[in-house]
């Protein structure tokens, strides 16, 4: 019988017990745990096969990183999840894939199945170039692939404002680390441009016809995106790009069925 460690936190903003449930119904032996079991001194079993999960909230650089590592290489597989990417409701849906984030990861994807129209955002038309610029900042939490630098954010604002001196550049915090004074929609409205590391902030953009320049290795929807900085680029298809996101992220009766777990084990999570 395999084995899900599951480190997910027990309060409800990380639903760990939905996770719980839809690993058990695909006959898991699941393993309750918190964050604390990567620490640098922690051990972890031997997985037996790739079937054996360590489930992780986001992927930190650091201990937890190395154990990460440490499963894969033993034969296991690393499940990450994190918040979703794009959800009328917070915390009712969140995004899992193999072994890393926002991108970086692997998730079981069919362009035959529509799995963004259900969410419920329709999509707005792509503006002229009249607006501001909105760079989205981050906490620089992430692997050690994925994190921002440290003010990446404040940088870029700054980079921004020196070389477009004629144009309003706006720098949104990120929510983790100060409380935004307007909603991310207020921030976007009427922008030209997002420019993000790895942000969620960024998909919203795209359904709201804003071009998005993103800076990180990876992100979840870089193939409606640039990742050079340019004022006058033209619009790319969003669609295709939305629908492979909404494939990476899960409702939490979803999670709970044990869906998403079923998918990517019939793809013996994405190894070939």
């Amino acid at each position: 019988m395999p084995t899900a460690i599951l480190t997910l936190r027990s309060e409800p903003f990380y639903r760990r017990e939905a996770f719980a449930d839809g690993l058990k119904r695909l006959g898991y032996t699941v393993e309750l745990s918190d964050e604390r079991i990567t620490t640098r001194d922690a051990t972890l079993p031997h997985p037996e096969s790739r079937d054996d999960l360590l489930v992780l909230w986001n992927l930190k650089a650091g201990p937890q990183e190395t154990k990460a590592r440490e499963w894969e290489r033993r034969g296991g597989t690393v499940l990450i999840a994190e918040n979703s990417y794009l959800a009328r409701v917070d915390k009712s849906a969140y995004a899992i894939s193999v072994g890393g984030h926002c991108g970086s990861g692997w998730f079981p994807y069919d362009p035959t199945e529509d799995r963004f129209t259900p969410l419920g955002f329709p999509l707005e038309p792509h503006g002229a170039f009249n607006g501001h610029i909105l760079v989205c900042g981050q906490r620089g939490v992430g692997s050690a692939e994925m994190a921002s630098p440290v003010n990446w954010g404040g940088k870029m604002a700054i980079q921004l404002k020196t070389r477009y001196p004629n144009l309003e550049v706006r720098l949104r915090p990120h929510p983790g680390v100060t409380k935004p004074r307007v909603s991310l929609e207020d921030d976007l409205d009427g922008a030209s441009l997002c420019v993000i590391w790895s942000s969620a902030c960024g998909v919203r953009a795209l359904t709201m016809g804003i071009a998005v320049v993103y800076q990180a290795p990876h992100w979840i929807c870089a193939d409606a995106a640039r990742d050079k900085i340019g004022l006058w680029l033209p619009p790319l298809d969003p669609v295709p790009a939305l629908n492979r996101m909404a494939h990476a992220q899960w409702s939490v009766p979803e999670i709970s069925s044990g869906e998403p777990f079923a998918r990517m084990k019939a793809a013996n999570w994405g190894q070939a």
